[in-house]
């Protein structure tokens, strides 16, 4: 890992950097950055439509070196028009596409505990994307962070009524949303711009740009919040060992060496600090992974 990731990272000392962290970040923000970059891009290309304000000719003529012109090939005021309104239409994709990323970091979280040795509180029912938060905060035994997750159940019972009541209000939304906390339904307002009273105020979810920004507000919220709970709820020495497979799949040092032995120090420095993991426990780590096949001590620590 090249070392200005090292201390971009290592900044942000609350959080550890573990591997599917990482993972997850750099998905949940090409995942942000992508339907941000169309959202953009509709407003974009309604702007520039405006210049062609009046013409009878379809897009395809104003502009034929654009790639796909003619599968939208129309007038350039329908095509304002769609574009104009094409905020619910990337909001019914953002918001399944953010969740889906996130649900994943949930389940792998919950896979690194069970490979830590820690026992999974299911309370003897199937993780479902209803109850995997619940499941995870209970064995972390940690509280849930509120708002965030009540907000990210608001956002997956939208999301199902979408996938699977072609974006029809369901009832289970329309219940869940008449038993908020007042305290999540004014964060909720203060984050998307209305209340979530309004969501279900028709027969149809109509998604706003506000929604798109809860999605990847709240699960980035959530997963600080696991990021913290893991820390605590997974043994040093677990710990020590997820540092040593780590640093060994990035390394370019020799096995042995005594480079290998203070660069691993100072990677454990950098991506997991908040642990503070010791010397000695990365040595007895790498020890028995069968890593390091030195004498303990043998490169003492400056």
């Amino acid at each position: 890992m090249c070392p200005s990731l090292l201390n971009e990272l290592g900044d942000r000392v609350a959080e550890v950097h573990f591997p599917d962290y990482r993972v997850y970040n750099a998905s949940r923000e090409e995942a942000n950055n992508a339907m941000m970059a169309l959202l953009v891009g509709s407003r974009l290309a309604a702007h520039t439509l405006r210049l062609t304000e009046g013409s009878t000719r379809v897009l395809s003529d104003i502009f034929p070196a654009v790639p796909h012109i003619r599968r939208f090939n129309l007038r350039t005021e329908s095509a304002r028009e769609l574009l104009l309104d094409a905020d619910t239409h990337l909001g019914a994709a953002a918001v399944p596409y953010a969740l889906a990323v996130h649900e994943d970091f949930v389940i792998t979280s919950l896979d690194l505990l069970k490979s830590s040795g820690v026992v999974l509180q299911t309370g003897k029912k199937a993780i479902k994307a209803w109850n995997m938060h619940e499941i995870l905060f209970r064995t972390m035994n940690v509280a849930g962070p509120q708002p965030s997750l009540s907000h990210y159940h608001l956002l997956r019972i939208m999301r199902n009524a979408q996938i699977h009541a072609g974006g029809t209000v369901s009832p289970e939304l329309q219940n869940y949303v008449a038993k908020m906390a007042s305290t999540s339904v004014a964060a909720w307002q203060r984050l998307t711009g209305r209340p979530p009273a309004d969501i279900v105020t028709g027969t149809k979810i109509t998604f706003t740009v506000g929604d798109i920004i809860a999605s990847f507000a709240v699960i980035k919220e959530l997963a600080r919040n696991i990021n913290l709970g893991l820390q605590g709820a997974i043994q040093s020495s677990a710990w020590a060992q997820i540092i040593v497979d780590d640093y060994s799949s990035q390394t370019n040092h020799i096995r042995n060496s005594d480079g290998w032995m203070r660069s691993l120090r100072g990677y454990a420095r950098s991506l997991y600090r908040p642990l503070g993991i010791t010397a000695s426990e990365l040595e007895t780590a790498a020890i028995a992974l069968g890593r390091w096949t030195r004498p303990p001590g043998a490169v003492p620590v400056r």
